[in-house]
């Protein structure tokens, strides 16, 4: 391949490198794990298990955390799919299949060559939250990718082509965003800030198709909002309970430095391995920075309109969060809360390479950091076999979640009438997988407040259970002692009323050592229909 991205634009463009291509490349990487995942084990592990009781009805709002947008969604696909493994799967990869179709496009106008543009789509894996974390757990992040990408997208659209429909999509955006994730207005406003900042994109602003676009957005986002307000919630002190601005003993300063701190610390532990990767595949760019030589080659224009717009807001949002980090002193700031401000990295990177003479080594380059982005793909998904095949502490460390023996319930629940009862679970886990194994039951969590509980059908009296995990070693004392002692403060009954409490045993799989070399214990009691859990 000749040196000059020119000519490495003018190739023909292969198949992988048209939106139909980009997204069925990233539906076959999604559905890899996806079949991975869901034929190795039911179980629902990190973040899913929570939502799998919240969406047992379809309501205008859940918590008031988290935006009900991707509650939405999820009771929709499980009216196909039913509570299972396969509604959270299917619907995190099928709104990654669209993110990467959003961010190719805009790569597409950003950077002119389609080719790049499907290689930067791609990079997007070497990003450890996405090409790792995604797939271990994720919920309502995956949406606000999504809404953040098409916010960008319909954005660059509505500023170019001047029209009421393109604003009205980008409105549709905001909206979905705004109920996607708290954190996504700190994504749009950098957006909007680094349009203002930018003469080329601030002439071409309309206020009056913005309006239209808040017009949309406030009709879409209009449903959550007025459950906020009717249930008089409180959003700032909800947050600021959340991010650690509440409740410490220490001076602001001190918050406000550590949170400062852990911004640093996340912004460069959610750009690895991209950012060391394209450094070191091409090098010769970033040597020019500190010695310029005649071999590295040197810059042939400078950044184009819309790659200067995505740089600006990508540094615009990691300002605002600074900002805000100050302002507030929030201390909970972790890697996994920067999608919104460098999602946009990887476009403004390739962009940058992109104007650049490489004198015989960007075709090369391009090539060495596709293989890269094989390896490190494949190496991932080899790397997830063993904790599902064979859940030692070794393969997975020592809760393995994943992989609960919950199946081995199933039974003896059923024998206790659980399938149509009602059934409270003690943890998020129990709580979810139980609705797994009995989605026409009524499913609780008594760690949650009684108004988030799904309505109990009225048609008589239903067999009401109470299940807690015990651990994976012998219980020491009787099941009703247990229970006695751990749930005596719950409004349960008196001891033994509705009946003697019991234990239930699960064999963890493994793909080489025989059953019943790892147990897990769970109690399970059975409660009065009075009992207020039960009601």
């Amino acid at each position: 391949m000749n040196a000059s991205p020119q000519h490495f634009a003018t190739r023909a463009r292969p198949a992988y490198a048209t939106p139909l291509g980009v997204w069925l490349v990233v539906v076959a990487w999604g559905g890899a794990h996806l079949l991975l995942r869901a034929l190795a084990s039911p179980v629902l592990g990190t973040d899913d298990m929570f939502e799998n009781v919240l969406v047992q009805t379809l309501q205008p709002g859940y918590v008031l955390r988290q935006p009900p947008l991707y509650e939405w969604l999820l009771w929709s696909v499980q009216q196909l799919t039913g509570p299972t493994i396969w509604s959270f799967l299917l619907l995190k990869y099928g709104l990654i299949s669209l993110s990467a179709l959003f961010l190719f496009l805009l790569a597409r106008r950003t950077l002119g060559d389609a080719r790049l543009a499907a290689l930067c789509t791609f990079s997007y894996s070497l990003f450890f939250q996405f090409g790792w974390n995604l797939h271990e757990g994720v919920t309502h992040t995956v949406i606000l990718v999504t809404a953040c990408s098409a916010t960008a997208l319909t954005f660059v659209w509505a500023l170019e082509r001047d029209k009421r429909v393109a604003y009205a999509a980008f409105g549709l955006a905001v909206g979905a965003g705004l109920l996607a994730k708290h954190s996504f207005p700190l994504f749009l406003l950098g957006l909007l800030l680094a349009a203002i900042s930018l003469a080329e994109f601030r002439r071409r602003l309309r206020p009056a198709y913005l309006l239209l676009s808040l017009t949309v957005a406030v009709v879409v986002y209009a449903p959550y909002l007025y459950w906020m307000v009717s249930g008089g919630q409180t959003l700032i002190a909800s947050a600021a309970d959340t991010m650690g601005v509440t409740g410490q003993q220490v001076s602001h300063l001190l918050r406000a430095s550590k949170g400062l701190g852990f911004l640093g610390v996340s912004l460069v532990g959610f750009s690895v391995p991209l950012l060391p990767a394209v450094v070191l595949v091409f090098w010769r760019r970033y040597r020019q920075i500190f010695r310029p030589t005649e071999a590295d080659g040197q810059v042939r224009a400078p950044l184009g309109g819309v790659a200067r717009l995505l740089g600006r807001t990508v540094l615009v949002v990691i300002g605002l969060t600074a900002v805000l980090i100050v302002i507030s002193g929030a201390t909970y700031v972790k890697e996994r809360h920067m999608h919104p401000l460098l999602l946009l990295l990887p476009i403004v990177l390739f962009a940058d390479l992109q104007r650049f003479d490489w004198r015989g080594a960007f075709g090369p380059s391009c090539r060495r950091f596709a293989a890269v982005i094989l390896a490190v793909v494949a190496i991932a998904f080899i790397a997830r076999v063993p904790g599902l095949l064979a859940p030692d502490r070794i393969s997975c460390g020592g809760k393995c979640r994943q992989m609960k023996p919950y199946a081995d319930l199933q039974k003896p629940l059923a024998a206790m009438g659980a399938e149509d009862g009602i059934l409270i679970g003690t943890d998020d886990y129990t709580a979810g997988n139980l609705r797994v194994l009995f989605p026409k039951a009524v499913v609780r969590d008594s760690e949650w407040a009684a108004s988030l509980w799904a309505p109990v059908p009225k048609s008589g009296e239903r067999t009401c259970l109470l299940v807690w995990e015990e651990g994976e070693t012998s219980p020491e004392t009787s099941a009703e002692e247990r229970f006695s002692e751990v749930f005596g403060h719950l409004d349960v009954g008196a001891q033994g009323e509705g009946g003697p409490a019991l234990y239930l045993t699960g064999a963890w799989p493994h793909l080489l050592k025989p059953r019943g070399w790892r147990t897990t214990w769970w109690g399970v009691k059975r409660l009065p229909p009075q009992a207020a859990l039960c009601s």
